[in-house]
């Protein structure tokens, strides 16, 4: 009991400074409040955005760029999980997701967002790569959010999944890891794409569904929260499409990881030739990202990367002057014509 107490008031501590830069909707502080045993204090949460076309036209004239250099502005301090940062950056992509007029796709009454929980994790180095390490399992988890919004098609029942992951490392001896490459590039993509989908106004057969998970970095804990407990029919899901860390290398050179020549990674392979660009699996040595929570379910997963992802990964090197836009679009024209079609 003396453990929960104070628990709640470190996280009644963290809503008053996090809660007043957040523009994130109302439900996204009920659903938290949900999670912390609902505290007798009341926490006070904005008013709900009115939005009008003038957003929705704003929004769809942003490109991926716009979306990288928002996620790696100084303000969100790197976008650890359970951060302030995180919250920073669930704001901004959840607006993005409300302006384009997405369907929330998140926990019942909560919009877009699904509230998950992380473990303590240690900062250690691998190699030179700032990594998460498990920390005392015995201490109590901080909330985290994914989110996810659809473009509904003319099969509400068979969906394609087009995801990546908004967090980084956040802050580490007083330098921030602004996570450019890893994974606004990821991210700043896949908004590219719906966006060029919307703007087309036509409606796909399949349902489109953008998901942007958290803890990514901490041992893919935001994906694996959405396969043990969906906010929507797991064998609804025809493929999946993530997009990790495609900004750097060399123009036009990109790996896949895929458990088989499943769905989403013929398709990816078929969309790199029409792209006119090279797409081949490769060893994973070790490494991995959220497609993988997917294969374990037996969903036709795949991740799009950068061949030479690596370099200068989980460093503070890893800033906007790492980025390639030509990659970027490229990627982005991959992922394009892979959810043409699986979805079309």
């Amino acid at each position: 009991m003396q453990t929960r107490r104070v628990f709640l008031k470190a996280m009644l501590v963290l809503g008053a400074i996090a809660l007043p830069w957040s523009l994130l909707p109302t439900r996204f502080g009920e659903a938290l409040k949900k999670r912390l045993g609902l505290p007798p204090v009341e926490l006070l949460l904005p008013p709900k955005i009115q939005l009008n076309n003038d957003f929705k036209a704003e929004s769809l004239s942003r490109i991926a760029l716009d979306d990288i250099f928002a996620l790696t502005d100084s303000n969100m301090q790197g976008r650890k999980a359970g951060s302030i940062g995180e919250v920073r950056a669930a704001e901004y992509l959840s607006s993005q997701l409300s302006m384009l007029g997405l369907k929330p796709m998140g926990d019942h009454e909560t919009g877009f967002t699904q509230v998950f929980t992380i473990p303590p994790v240690l900062e250690s180095r691998v190699n030179g790569r700032l990594t998460f390490k498990a920390g005392v399992d015995n201490q109590l988890r901080t909330p985290s959010v994914n989110l996810l919004g659809a473009l509904m098609g003319e099969k509400t029942e068979e969906i394609i999944l087009l995801s990546a992951h908004y967090d980084h490392l956040g802050i580490f001896e007083g330098e921030v890891y602004p996570g450019a490459n890893d994974n606004a590039s990821g991210v700043g993509c896949v908004l590219d794409v719906m966006r060029r989908i919307i703007r087309e106004e036509n409606t796909p057969k399949r349902t489109i569904v953008l998901a942007f998970w958290s803890a990514e970095e901490m041992g893919f804990v935001g994906s694996q929260a959405f396969v043990h407990s969906a906010t929507f029919p797991l064998h609804q899901i025809q493929a999946v499409l993530n997009v990790d860390t495609v900004g750097n290398g060399m123009i036009g050179d990109f790996a896949l990881w895929a458990d088989g020549d499943n769905l989403a990674f013929k398709t990816i392979r078929q969309a790199s030739a029409e792209a006119g660009t090279s797409a081949q699996k490769t060893s994973q040595a070790g490494h991995n990202s959220d497609s993988i929570s997917f294969a374990s379910a037996g969903i036709p997963a795949v991740t799009l990367l950068a061949r030479d992802w690596l370099y200068k990964n989980h460093s503070v090197e890893d800033n906007i002057a790492l980025l390639k836009p030509e990659q970027i679009q490229l990627a982005t024209e991959i992922v394009y014509r892979a959810v043409r079609i699986l979805a079309f």
